[in-house]
């Protein structure tokens, strides 16, 4: 039976989370107020985790297609899953697709998408062939060599000269406006994208743990976000870093220090690659299980092959170029559906539930031998 340890959960959420937001400045239409909106919308995301950890408080060890079939019934939980898997594979194509071009963009100008691509999911359908828990190790010994990556980052970009912290400044200067209207994107990329864990949560050793690492995990990976974004517009300031194709990648670039400490963009590369290969398994891996609770299949690993030497073409289909892409990233609105309107109704439809179970429980103890007869 698959197990993995809170450790393991701790990071593959902070992987997971601060994944794909390092080539973006989220919030930026706010300018130098994204800081606000992220803070805001973590506040939302933490409620959104709240209501996802809710569900192995009361389902312990139960996969997400038993909740949904105790919750709803067979046939409204395999459409439910349905929409699940829909959603996990759009989002994970999203993710295969920017991560495809960065390497090509950096490491590999000339060689062809599509071989990039393969050789990316190959190397997702290995480890995820091997078990889930093999994917929840390989995150626990690359977290710390991501975190330390990213410390550096902010350290050089600190030192280097070019941090102007005033870029930061003034705070509200657009007044609320622009932060309210960038709420709806950020509150669901990244932190609606949590919704992937309902998956997940089966796997955990130690059920009861599972709100407060979640917590500590999403707290930490707001912290990085804003402390990314703060390094990002200082550094290149707010237009450039609005317009920039990989912002955290120029701003390694523009580090120069005593013409010593140049070069960096590789340390940017790697702290991306390695979100964007977790981001990418968690939710691909997330479809695959959908469709083998559907199918009813005893092992994912043949839907996990089938679909994973498919899914480069699907993808190299649905996206032409990374602008178009990007233009396709927009939030959709049956994401919304996916991430708050479905767990929240599935929760309060739980809640009744059991209130009901409880009344009915307290009606038959009322009733004495005497009377039944």
């Amino acid at each position: 039976m698959i197990k993995i340890s809170k450790i393991q959960l701790f990071s593959l959420i902070m992987l997971f989370e601060i994944g794909s937001t390092t080539l973006f400045v989220l919030g930026i239409d706010a300018k130098q107020d994204a800081w606000i909106v992220v803070s805001i919308s973590s506040i939302v995301g933490l409620f959104l985790l709240w209501v996802y950890a809710q569900f192995p408080k009361y389902f312990p060890k139960q996969n997400f297609a038993e909740i949904l079939t105790q919750i709803v019934g067979k046939k409204f939980a395999a459409l439910l899953l349905l929409l699940f898997g829909i959603q996990l594979l759009s989002g994970a194509s999203h993710n295969f697709y920017e991560f495809g071009q960065l390497i090509k963009m950096t490491a590999l100008p000339t060689t062809p998408l599509l071989i990039i691509l393969y050789l990316f999911i190959i190397a997702a359908i290995y480890i995820l062939y091997l078990g889930f828990e093999v994917l929840a190790r390989t995150a626990e010994i690359l977290f710390p060599v991501f975190l330390i990556f990213l410390l550096v980052i902010y350290i050089i970009t600190l030192i280097s000269g070019n941090f102007h912290i005033n870029e930061m400044l003034p705070v509200l200067g657009n007044g609320i406006s622009p932060i309210l209207s960038e709420l709806y994107a950020v509150i669901a990329f990244p932190f609606g994208e949590m919704v992937v864990f309902l998956l997940y949560w089966h796997y955990v050793d130690k059920q009861e743990g599972i709100k407060k690492t979640a917590f500590a995990a999403l707290i930490l990976s707001t912290l990085a976000i804003i402390l990314t974004l703060v390094a990002v517009i200082s550094v290149l300031g707010v237009d450039l870093a609005g317009n920039a194709e990989i912002p955290l990648l120029e701003t390694i670039l523009t580090v120069n220090i005593a013409d010593i400490i140049t070069n960096l963009d590789i340390l940017a590369v790697l702290l991306m690659f390695i979100g964007g290969f977790y981001k990418m398994s968690l939710r691909f891996y997330g479809f695959v299980l959908v469709v083998t609770w559907l199918l009813g299949a005893k092992s994912p690993n043949k839907i996990l092959i089938i679909s994973g030497l498919l899914f480069p073409l699907l993808t190299m289909y649905r996206f032409p170029g990374l602008d178009y892409k990007r233009w396709k990233g927009d939030i959709e609105l049956y994401a919304v559906l996916i991430y708050a309107v479905i767990p929240i109704l599935l929760l309060m439809l739980l809640y009744i539930k059991k209130k009901r179970e409880v009344i009915a429980k307290k009606g038959n103890s009322n009733v004495s031998p005497s009377e039944n007869h």
